[in-house]
């Protein structure tokens, strides 16, 4: 996502003078007092990863440009200076080689997970990514699919008919079961996903609300699922649900509960024992970012040239970087995203690999550095929010559970 460096609105003139001139020092303007020492800026905007933290919302798509930003653009304009133009690629907190940072909640994980795979495959009109990758689709889905549905259970055969249940309606308890159960049903499926790849399918559940709104028993059916153990969590999972208002009398149902695999790869998950094994402390992800911001302008450049011929191009561009014991590159490869511009590609790793890195306690050592092109504001929307799943602190609404 990119940001912007804050401006504060100015309201004197000598400030004001002083933010223009600082705004396009990049053109070698110098308004300091004489014999003032000149500073380097910081290089490029401070940009942050996926968060190692749980949120309650699902991940947010790019803004624009921030108020402060359109302050700064207003006092340029003001000055009759050109604006200055906002980095063309955001670069994303570096992490340790296999161990990418995930948000603690599960369900914001695999929420934000969903976002990273569609940023992984991003998308390219021009270079044939719309006929060749479904990322240019209109029923593009990264994430997992889920789709709920719960009935009566049938009555034995002669059995008189019972009146609708009071309260708590057969529509209100297929309403809840989709809206609370379809982040547990989908980590159940993705953690059995990881363990054993299958093409999912249907799994329906007998189960039965007490006169106190919770499941008193659920048993399995039959399932189409490859991994049992994905279908047991499921029973599981539908056996933790309360619902509300409570029946008056118990109500027997039977759920079916449908999954099936996005269109794009879940991202690896960090192994425990390799984060384990890494030098704790040694690595200053700051640091590292702060070295390949240095090369904004390259990097813009190459995106830009790239752009050019490609007016919808746009993505995650993940550079594995291995380092020398002395802070030199000894190979950049792309590894975990798709991008669909192999010059582009070609160009940022030509720049990362002649950067010099803090050496990481004086031994070889193996980093991600994340580069983002977000979509082109100019052209029709087809980013990395749209058709999102529910939030996790939301669930799912009305009709079929996540697409």
């Amino acid at each position: 996502m990119l940001t912007f460096l804050p401006f504060p609105r100015a309201v004197k003139t000598p400030a004001a003078r002083y933010a223009v001139c600082a705004l396009i020092a990049g053109w070698g303007a110098n308004c300091l007092p004489a014999g003032t020492p000149n500073h380097s800026p910081i290089p490029g905007p401070p940009t942050g990863p996926l968060s190692a933290a749980g949120n309650s919302g699902a991940p947010k798509p790019a803004t624009s440009v921030e108020p402060a930003t359109a302050d700064a653009q207003a006092l340029l304009a003001e000055a009759g200076a050109p604006p200055v133009p906002a980095p063309l690629i955001s670069v994303d907190l570096p992490y340790p080689a296999l161990a990418r940072p995930r948000a603690i909640d599960p369900a914001q994980a695999a929420a934000e997970d969903e976002e990273l795979a569609r940023w992984d495959l991003g998308g390219s009109s021009a270079l044939g990514a719309d006929a060749n990758s479904s990322s240019g689709q209109g029923s593009f889905h990264p994430g997992t699919r889920v789709v709920v549905d719960t009935r009566p259970a049938k009555r034995l055969a002669g059995a008189p008919a019972l009146p609708p249940p009071r309260g708590l309606s057969h529509e209100r308890v297929q309403a809840q079961t989709r809206a609370r159960g379809y982040w547990p049903f989908r980590l159940c499926f993705e953690v059995g996903q990881r363990e054993k790849k299958g093409s999912g399918g249907e799994t329906r559940v007998a189960f039965t609300i007490g006169t106190r709104g919770k499941v008193s028993a659920a048993r399995l059916l039959d399932s189409k699922l490859e991994n049992a153990a994905s279908a047991a969590c499921l029973v599981r999972e539908l056996h933790k649900l309360e619902f509300s208002p409570a029946p008056a009398s118990k109500l027997r149902m039977v759920a079916s509960i449908k999954i099936y695999p996005g269109d794009a790869e879940l991202p690896p998950i960090a192994d425990a024992a390799v984060v384990a094994a890494l030098p704790g402390g040694e690595f200053d992800p700051e640091a590292t970012r702060a070295r390949v911001t240095a090369k904004q302008a390259e990097l813009d450049a190459c995106f830009a040239e790239a752009r050019r011929g490609d007016p919808v191009l746009w993505g995650r561009l993940a550079l594995s970087v291995i380092l020398e014991i002395d802070g030199s590159v000894h190979r950049v490869t792309e590894v975990e995203s798709h991008f669909q511009n192999p010059a582009a590609t070609r160009c940022a790793q030509i720049l990362v690999s002649s950067v010099v890195f803090p050496s990481v306690n004086g031994k070889p050592f193996n980093f991600v550095v994340p580069l983002r092109l977000a979509p082109n504001p100019a052209q029709k929307k087809t980013g990395p929010d749209e058709s999102p799943s529910p939030s996790p602190s939301g669930g799912a609404s009305g009709g079929a559970s996540g697409d």
